[in-house]
This record gives structure tokens, sequence and C-alpha cells, in this order.
């Protein structure tokens, strides 16, 4: 087994499209390394940064001859670890890395998961006072239709074809202007990411890099197809 200082410990989550808790996240990761002697790194699936094909990366430029993956999911997610699978044989598949990438059982097979809920559920509890107008904002009471809406895929597979820095590149170069950038779950056809649909034209661009993203947000005349290896129209 490799020595402590070899080994990293790598928990994954997998996010909503509205985002994870990243400060409750790092603080976990945190406590975590606390009760650790090895290396402890954060990654998501899907809809944030880093992603497991960067948080790889780091880890065998870190000089790690070993992973070990802790999906973070109660009780267990079988979507969130068939991707986790499928996203570590493509990184081996075009990084061609000899890493020793291992996924450790869920946590829901713990005995001791179980018994802190039961701990939890016979505690007095934290009474709830929020108040009841933040369900009823009245800004939540008007549409605002955008004049252009840039949906941009942030599932797996968009995710490690790099769709975190798509959406970077056009949530900066929209920043102001009347066009709305919105991340969304997994669009298909998955091998075609980054993908973005283009509203209310209806397009469909794939393989959106930064660089085809912040020409993305020039108005398009109808029909035309983006060049080169990115930013293809599907419709053409």
């Amino acid at each position: 087994m490799p020595q402590p200082d070899e080994r990293v410990l790598l928990l994954i989550a997998r996010p909503t499209p509205s985002g994870v808790d990243g400060r409750s996240l790092r603080s976990l990761a945190a406590a975590v390394a606390d009760r650790t002697d090895q290396p402890v790194r954060l990654a998501h699936l899907d809809q944030a940064a880093p992603s497991i094909h960067t948080a790889l990366d780091e880890t065998v430029a870190a000089g790690a001859a070993q992973v070990i993956i802790i999906p973070l999911a109660i009780p267990d997610d079988r979507y969130l670890a068939t991707w986790i699978g499928r996203a570590v044989a493509n990184w081996r598949e075009t990084r061609h890395r000899a890493l020793d990438v291992r996924i450790a059982a869920g946590l829901s097979c713990l005995p001791a998961v179980a018994e802190i809920l039961a701990r939890l559920g016979r505690t007095e509890g934290i009474p709830i006072t929020t108040a009841p107008s933040g369900f009823r904002s009245p800004a939540w009471s008007i549409l605002q239709i955008p004049d252009r809406h840039l949906l941009v895929c942030r599932g797996p597979r968009c995710t490690a074809h790099g769709a975190g820095a798509t959406h970077r590149a056009l949530a900066d170069a929209t920043r102001g202007s009347t066009t709305q950038v919105t991340p969304t779950g997994c669009l298909g056809p998955c091998n075609l990411g980054p993908l973005v649909i283009d509203n209310p034209a209806g397009r469909w661009h794939q393989a959106v890099d930064p660089t085809t993203a912040t020409q993305l947000v020039r108005p398009v005349p109808i029909g035309s197809v983006g060049g080169g290896s990115s930013g293809r129209n599907l419709e053409g």
C-alpha cells in the first residue's frame, strides 16, 4: 500500500443545478483532514468546479500514487457512483495515466452513519423560526424574459469536456447585457459537449470552448454555422 503522503482521499459531491454549499463542503473536508494523515481533496461530478478530471490532474502533479474516492451521498447514490466510474475511465483514456484510483463503499454501508442519524432524532432539535415572507417575495412574481437565453449543459460529460470554463466565459461576456446564462443538467448528446442552447432562436451549439463562447454572445445570423472544431451548430 502507498505511504500516507502518496495516497490522497478525494471527496466527490453531486451538486444540484442551483449549486452546492461550498462552505459546508470545505468544512467537511477540513474535518476529515484533521482525522487522517493523508491529503484530502474535493471535486464535483458536475455543475461545479473542480471537476473529477481536474482533481485527478492535480493529484498526479502532486506526486500521489493512489487515490481513494469517497462519494458524498446519504443514502447511496447509484448515479453518483456510476458516473464517478465513467469519469475516471475517461480520464485514464484521455490522460493516459497509470494512477491507482479506487472508490470506497457508500456511506450508507457504515453502521456508524445510521447510529448518528438515529442519535440526531433523539435530540430536541432547533426551532424553525424562518419568516414565511421569503416564500412569497414580490421579486418572484415578476416575469422578466431576457432577449436571449443561453442554456449551458453542466452534466458530467460536458463538465469533463470543459463546460465550467465555457460557463464562466459566457457569464463574463454577457454581464450587464440583456442575455441570460443558465447552467442546466444533462442535455445530450453528451459526446458533443460542451453544449449550449441559444434561445429564442433554438440553435444548439456543440464543443463550445471559452473562445467560441465569447464569440457566441454576438448576434449570429439565422442558419449560420460556426467554423473549426468548436462552436458548431447542430442544425447545420
